[in-house]
């Protein structure tokens, strides 16, 4: 497996784990949003889940704008 094997590896399942957490994320709001069982705890997870996901997306961009100059022969 190359560099660039391994660099499309993460970032693709980065990028699924992205799509699940934005899912999860869509859910806790409308839940929220919807006055089911609010509680402060849940608007608290929401902020951790935005913090990671945009953890996630910045690495992925950085990953897919930085790939083909770290691609080693």
């Amino acid at each position: 497996m190359s560099h660039h094997d391994s660099i499309a590896s993460a970032v693709e399942a980065d990028i699924f784990q992205i799509a699940a957490l934005h899912r999860l994320l869509s859910f806790t709001l409308t839940e929220c949003l919807g006055g089911n069982g609010f509680d402060t705890s849940v608007l608290e997870g929401a902020v951790v889940l935005t913090r990671v996901i945009n953890q996630k997306f910045n690495r992925v961009t950085k990953a897919i704008l930085d790939g083909p100059s770290v691609q080693q022969d």
